[in-house]
């Protein structure tokens, strides 16, 4: 190599220095310039110095390598051909580094040859320049990739920052469901306790009006715990964690599924809903909760943008290779304005304290997500204010010949409930005696314990067919709580179900580790605990 004496300057070659604790953000730009010629180096700090950059000059390519790692630069020139190590190796372990990688690497060289240039490239290398060079090239040249590369660092901290702030708000979502469906839970366990309490005494005239407010606060409650759900949805759909479970599956099901469940609230309304169905089946490849869910959030939506006693229609048809849902409604319409955000989260259609309309701004977002999820798309149209609105959903149609039914099984049919010995835990006394309650009235035998150490002690004594968990325990959390019982020779049998607040896919797989046969989420849905209940065999001797 030979110097090219465009600067002569006093710089000296140096050995890297102890790294910098912290890094200001005004700081002047560091380059680190790497030449086994010291009089290249010179020249280079020479033609940097009145740019206010920071030059730090290294004669050898390993000395590089350290230098960057105890010091990250801003840029990087690099020569090509050094002894030891040249310049085409030291980008290649500069690049194979996390912490360097990102760090803009500029090839000085007297190497003109086109595929000198296309290696230096195909390295990681942003720019190259050829001896020799005039200083105002080098000036552009560097300042240029010193500002991309200050932006790029911006970039990832803002980045980062943003995902710090999506984590915290998904932990805050989870915290915010926990602590909702605790109080949920006891409510509808005394709701169900009216409602057993009712079945089994002598009807009076003021029973019906118990029995009116009853339903009503059942209503209320759902519509609760499905804003929660919906939450959670929306927090798992963002990160990208939402699986769907599909299936070959009849959409008249899926479709009857979400009727079921609005009608109380159509009725509540005084809606008049016609639903209409194709004559012939109409097979999906998808999950049929969720699509469900797509038609129970359209339907649910119609009701509470249409005026009481107004007018809903769902129906269903084939169109080509297409299963066409449509919801239309005679409500307060949709704006031109509003109809190409309509599907934006937390976007409401009417937010003017006289109409006052609950939820959260996150059904339609859902619906749009999870449509999507399975291959299909939704849209959206209104004639304006007091027009209505029609939700228009298509999905992909099965076309395979449906496969032979599978033989029906010869076994019967799970036996009714029996009586068994149930162990309710649950730091929330309201919560662990409402369930106590409703257990003792369905006939089952009851006992009650508030934290895990109790639980166990408990375990022990009643020795429960069932054991009904908490998991947010004092003293000892329902995990290890649910190890501590199957450790022991008496335990092994019993059946253990998690009943919590906690209802992230995380915390059924956790609950699965530990021991439990089950999890459910409060507030528990007392036909499914019903069904589970009936559905456990005796519990070995």
């Amino acid at each position: 190599m030979h110097p090219e004496s465009f600067e002569s300057g006093d710089d000296r070659p140096v050995v890297p220095t102890a790294p910098v604790e912290e890094k200001s953000v005004a700081r002047t730009p560091s380059i680190l310039a790497v030449d086994d010629t010291p009089a290249n180096l010179q020249v280079l700090a020479g033609m940097l110095k009145d740019r206010s950059y920071k030059v730090r000059p290294v004669p050898s390519g390993k000395l590089a390598l350290l230098a960057a790692q105890r010091d990250p630069p801003d840029l990087i020139l690099l020569d090509i051909n050094m002894p030891e190590m040249n310049g085409y190796e030291v980008c290649e372990h500069l690049k194979a580094d996390d912490k360097l990688k990102g760090i803009p690497v500029i090839f000085i060289s007297v190497l003109t040859e086109q595929l000198d240039k296309v290696k230096a490239f195909a390295l990681g290398g942003v720019d190259y320049i050829t001896k020799p060079f005039q200083v105002e090239e080098l000036h552009a040249r560097v300042e240029t990739h010193v500002k991309l590369r200050r932006l790029q660092i911006e970039l990832e901290e803002t980045n980062a920052r943003l995902a710090k702030g999506d984590r915290r708000k998904n932990e805050f979502l989870a915290m915010l469901a926990h602590e909702l469906r605790n109080p949920l839970a006891p409510i509808r366990n005394a709701l169900q306790i009216m409602r057993l309490t009712a079945s089994q005494e002598r009807q009076r005239p003021e029973d019906e009006a118990v029995q009116s407010a009853s339903a009503m606060m059942e209503r209320q409650v759902g519509q609760m715990v499905r804003l929660v759900d919906d939450l959670l949805d929306v927090s798992r759909i963002s990160r990208g964690t939402i699986e769907l479970r599909r299936g070959r599956i009849e959409l008249a099901s899926a479709v009857h599924h979400a009727v079921e469940a609005i009608r109380p609230q159509c009725q509540s309304m005084d809606h008049a809903l016609t639903v209409t169905l194709p004559p012939k089946p109409i097979f999906l490849n998808a999950d049929p909760t969720r699509l469900a869910q797509v038609v129970g959030n359209l339907l649910n939506n119609a009701c509470k943008f249409t005026d009481k006693g107004g007018q809903i229609w769902l129906t269903v048809e084939r169109e080509g290779k297409q299963a066409v849902i449509r919801v239309r409604d005679n409500g307060i319409g949709i704006t031109t304005d509003q109809l190409p955000r309509i599907f934006e989260m937390f976007v409401q259609i009417d937010t003017s304290l006289e109409r006052s309309v609950g939820g959260l701004g996150i059904g339609l977002t859902l619906v749009k997500n999870l449509v999507e999820m399975h291959d299909g798309t939704v849209e959206v149209h209104s004639a304006g204010v007091g027009q209505g609105s029609e939700f228009v959903v298509r999905l992909p149609i099965v076309v395979e010949p449906p496969k032979p039914p599978a033989p029906k099984p010869t076994v019967s049919e799970p036996p009714p409930t029996t009586a068994r010995r149930i162990l309710v835990v649950d730091d929330n006394r309201d919560s662990a005696m409402s369930l106590a309650m409703v257990l003792k009235l369905t006939g089952h035998e009851t006992h009650t314990a508030y934290d895990g150490l109790e639980a166990v002690e408990a375990a022990a004594t009643f020795r429960p067919d069932v054991v009904l968990l908490d998991i947010g325990l004092p003293k000892l959390n329902g995990y290890d709580a649910c190890r501590k019982i199957r450790e022991q020779p008496w335990g092994k049998g019993m059946v253990l179900i998690a009943l919590t607040g906690w209802g992230q896919d995380e915390d059924r797989r956790k609950s699965q580790e530990a021991g439990f046969d089950a999890h459910l989420v409060k507030p528990v849905d007392h036909a499914a605990l019903t069904k589970l209940l009936a559905e456990l065999r005796p519990t070995p001797a």
